[in-house]
């Protein structure tokens, strides 16, 4: 069985989604991020950047940490039909371009714009948050173009990009993003994916 260390955070949802998708048994065990569960020496062993999500596969023997990193495991190693990766070919790398875009872009801008909404007043930085808020407009106007011909997932058939942006932009959209509400596509694509049932499932994996 994998063992998937983790919590109610947006990167671990992506890998909850994905372990539903392909109806893999896991158990889900609590890092517990407020008591230094993440930078105890036991679980430095395994994720050396401190960081969850991470699963441990106890069938293969195999630990992966980074989300995309896992997403891209499971499918290789689970997912025979290439449900949520295809196998080779121009689909396969749709697909994985999607999942590092968000990797590389959308978490890491949505995350810092996050922060500095959410931080005191005294530690807000009103050019920061400029600029992030500028860089997600412009990030999901990407995603507004992946999806413009009508397409109904990210890199054409559902895939791994979508679970990996999902969680993301579903909280954005949660908190009234107007550079969501603003693009139909992108709106009626968050709403497609929140309508599946191991979607649904995975979100709620750690409460």
């Amino acid at each position: 069985m994998i063992t998937l260390y983790g919590g109610p955070t947006t990167n671990v949802r992506k890998v909850t989604i994905a372990l539903e998708e392909l109806n893999i048994p896991y158990y889900p065990n609590h890092i517990l991020l407020h008591m230094g569960h993440q930078r105890e020496e036991w679980f430095l062993a395994m994720a050396p950047n401190n960081k969850i999500p991470l699963i441990d596969d106890g069938e293969s023997g195999i630990k992966v940490w980074e989300s995309g990193a896992i997403l891209t495991y499971l499918a290789d190693q689970y997912d025979p039909g290439g449900e949520i990766l295809a196998k080779s070919g121009q689909a396969r790398y749709a697909a994985l371009q999607g999942a590092f875009f968000q990797a590389a872009h959308i978490g890491p801008n949505l995350g810092r714009l996050n922060d500095q909404l959410t931080a005191a007043d005294e530690d807000k930085i009103p050019a920061m948050m400029e600029l992030f808020y500028t860089e997600a407009v412009r990030l999901s106007g990407v995603l507004q173009r992946m999806l413009d011909d009508e397409r109904p997932y990210l890199a054409g058939n559902y895939s791994i990009a979508d679970i990996m942006h999902y969680p993301w932009m579903k909280a954005a959209l949660d908190l009234q993003f107007p550079a969501l509400i603003e693009k139909p596509l992108l709106v009626a694509w968050i709403e497609r994916i929140g309508e599946r049932p191991a979607v649904q499932r995975g979100m709620l994996a750690f409460g």
